[in-house]
């Protein structure tokens, strides 16, 4: 079933215009869904809309043409559908998208099959209030692990086991044994290129005090040990809050948190740039009321600097490039953010309709990223434009805001900028990519490693790979006494997992591949990795 969305005759009411021209014009596709997942499912960088039910997951794939194509996928077996949230990530590599629901009993995980036709229905055992959802690599292994929020107790860390599956452990990351766990960002609030998590803390009913309520700010040393450090950085919020916006809101290159809170006023934690933050809520222009669950941040003019809506009085807060922000009426207050008609200006999905950002004269770059030594989507990894305007940065995570699931790519608005100078792509793997003199007005596509400036694997040194290029075998070698390599996995420039298995004799088969590039991660029996490439002929 392929759906049209322009020229819509019977459904030209326009929300919301102000002197720039923007407007967003509703258009009713033909699902429906307060728990709004917008996603790339078949990793082709345009973003689609996933509705689920207990029996069915719709996805309504994006067109070139401006089109949607309905494709409805039975589902065999128990689904407990997401009442709080969702998140989605390709957690096994397979180059099709999975979806984490978030339900007030269970955690259940929809994985796609690997020719994205079907879905297996993973639910877990444990009982769980599931708020947020997120997909993140907290140990920074390549893989995407799974994380929970847990409304009455412990919230719940899934490990990926690198061959599919994903692991209630514990001892993955240093959970908190209190309830009160609404919504968490992971983000690289340091600068110091891995990542962090703000957790915004709400449980109905806790005094002033109640450690139920009290936000964390866990600061991550490199190593994947992560630290509370929220009383020494001034975030240790206890007002209850629900959802945080984090984003460089003043483009000065750190981000910063916009916090929504329930039972005292909201806050606008600026970074100070040395781990420390400075409430200026205040001075911002944004009215003082307070009871918004959902809170999410975006450029929705293209103006270079980054705007939010929420369900507030105002629900959208322009902003006005100077820290302050102008309120203005909108139709709708939620809902999953992602560019549905490929021009460039992000659109909102909320229920049963798309509200399509009619956008204006000012100019953008839509950022599509390809892990290969990093996860699939580049979760974690940090875009950054430079150009007139100075510096943008954003960053790629997978479940944002209390609810919903929205688009894993970077968009940036440049006004009337008339090009971007370089653009950067920092990994997680810690490989640094660098493309000069960018057109504006377009999608770029970056595959990680394809325009290297820098990188912080250490293999270059420590490995070797003998013949390069290889007909029939790979024969690997390591330079450092004492490295003993025990697995290996091959990945190719789409970052889809080939093939994988333990290292026997020191070697692997490649006789099978198709000619091209390929990488090779090998891992030895400390749990050290290693990366390196070679071409198949």
């Amino acid at each position: 079933m392929i759906l049209h969305v322009h020229n819509n005759q019977n459904q030209n009411q326009n929300y919301f215009t102000y002197e720039k021209g923007i407007t967003f014009t509703p258009f009713t596709f033909g699902g429906t869904s307060n728990i709004c997942c917008v996603a790339d499912m078949n990793h082709d960088f345009l973003d689609d809309v996933v509705t689920v039910s207990s029996t069915t997951v719709k996805i309504y794939s994006q067109n070139l043409d401006g089109t949607f194509t309905n494709n409805s996928i039975p589902l065999s077996g128990t689904v407990s559908v997401a009442d709080w949230s969702i998140a989605a990530g390709d957690y096994d590599r397979n180059g099709y998208t999975d979806i984490a629901l978030g339900n007030g009993s269970r955690l259940t995980v929809l994985k796609a099959s690997d020719d994205g036709t079907n879905f297996t229905i993973v639910a877990y055992p444990e009982n769980i209030f599931t708020q947020r959802t997120n997909f993140v690599d907290m140990n920074n292994d390549g893989n995407l692990d799974l994380w929970a929020c847990h409304d009455v107790n412990q919230s719940h860390p899934y490990k990926n086991d690198g061959n599919g599956n994903l692991i209630l452990d514990y001892s993955l990351f240093p959970t908190s044994n209190e309830g009160g766990n609404y919504a968490t960002i992971w983000t690289d609030y340091d600068n110091d290129g891995d990542v962090d998590m703000y957790e915004a803390k709400c449980r109905g009913g806790a005094p002033v005090g109640d450690a139920r309520r009290i936000n964390l700010l866990y600061q991550n040393d490199g190593t994947g040990t992560y630290t509370d450090v929220a009383p020494l950085a001034g975030v240790n919020d206890g007002a209850q809050s629900w959802s945080t916006a984090v984003e460089d809101f003043d483009n000065d290159g750190d981000m910063d948190f916009l916090l929504s809170n329930i039972s005292d006023q909201n806050r606008m934690y600026l970074n100070n740039g040395d781990g420390t933050f400075t409430d200026v809520y205040s001075t911002t222009g944004i009215a003082a009321q307070v009871g918004s669950w959902e809170l999410q941040a975006a450029d929705f003019n293209n103006d270079g600097f980054v705007d939010f809506f929420w369900q507030n009085g105002k629900e959208l807060y322009l902003n006005n490039g100077n820290m302050t922000f102008t309120g203005y009426d909108l139709a709708f207050s939620e809902g999953a953010l992602g560019d549905l008609n490929n021009d460039g200006f992000l659109d909102v999905q909320m229920g049963s309709k798309i509200y399509f950002n009619s956008g204006n004269p000012n100019k953008w770059l839509k950022v599509q990223l390809q892990g290969v030594e990093s996860n699939i989507h580049g979760i974690a990894a940090r875009v950054e434009i430079y150009g007139a305007w100075g510096k943008q940065i954003r960053e790629i995570r997978s479940g944002q805001g209390f609810s919903h699931m929205s688009t894993m790519n970077a968009h940036f608005g440049i006004g009337t900028a008339s090009g971007i100078d370089k653009v950067i792509v920092r990994w997680p793997s810690g490989t640094v990519d660098e493309i000069l003199n960018v057109s504006s007005n377009q999608s770029l596509t970056v595959v990680e490693g394809a325009f290297p400036l820098s990188t912080a694997s250490a293999s270059q040194s420590k490995l070797r790979l003998a013949p390069n290029p290889a007909k029939e075998v790979v024969y690997v070698s390591a330079t450092a006494a004492g490295t003993e390599l025990s697995t290996y996995q091959i990945v190719d420039l789409s970052g889809r997992n080939i093939a994988n298995g333990a290292l026997v004799n020191q070697m692997i088969q490649v006789s099978a591949l198709s000619n091209g590039t390929y990488f090779i991660q090998f891992t030895d029996k400390q749990g050290n990795r290693y990366t390196e490439k070679f071409i198949k002929n």
